[in-house]
């Protein structure tokens, strides 16, 4: 019997995700059943069962990824040259979230269903500091080189910062998924938050 590799392996289980997030994005988390997603990935029961044993197994990978999609952007903002003002770095947050394979509504349910499901939940908390401690170390860069603030106050000032800059993405994320015109609703935000931080 041939030997299956690390590569199979993890490209099955992408498969998998993938049809779980086209699923998700139609049906919602509570509704999607296993079923759903065996159907949609094209594959056997057993096939997808050998990779998943469970739906709940299923939607702690799909959620961890679903989280950690946009950290890289996060990380990479302070090395951005040259730094964007935070009013404009939020603007183009919003429009990797927005524009991004993933739509700002998967994220939103991931949150929702962490609600009740503890290991989502710690996976969730885990991902969301890491994204606080990114736009922190981009707040504290911005604030040394455009505000000439020393290391120490630049650093204090942006941890203060950074819970609310992370709650004005969970914001976009929110309302986008709850318009019936996201592409008005993102505009109508983005100016406001452009005018909130005008003066940081």
């Amino acid at each position: 019997m041939p030997k299956v590799t690390d590569e199979h392996r993890e490209a099955m289980k992408l498969r998998i995700q993938d049809a779980a997030l086209v699923c998700l994005s139609r049906k919602g988390f509570s509704a999607v059943s296993m079923a759903d997603i065996i159907a949609q990935a094209q594959l056997s029961a057993g096939a997808v069962y050998l990779y998943y044993r469970s739906k709940e197994q299923l939607i702690l990978d799909v959620g961890q990824r679903v989280m950690a999609d946009r950290l890289s952007f996060l990380k990479d903002l302070r090395e951005r040259t040259p730094l964007p003002s935070p009013a404009e770095a939020m603007a183009m947050i919003f429009t990797e979230v927005s524009q991004g394979p993933l739509t700002p509504g998967l994220p939103v349910q991931v949150w929702g269903e962490s609600v009740g499901h503890p290991d989502l939940r710690r996976t969730a908390g885990e991902l969301l500091s890491l994204a606080r401690a990114y736009i922190a170390d981009y707040v504290a860069a911005w604030l040394s080189q455009e505000r000439h603030a020393s290391d120490h106050l630049a650093r204090k000032r942006a941890e203060e910062l950074a819970p609310a800059l992370l709650g004005l993405v969970q914001g976009f994320m929110i309302q986008l998924s709850l318009s019936d015109a996201p592409g008005e609703a993102a505009a109508q935000y983005s100016t406001a938050v452009s005018s909130l931080l005008g003066d940081l």
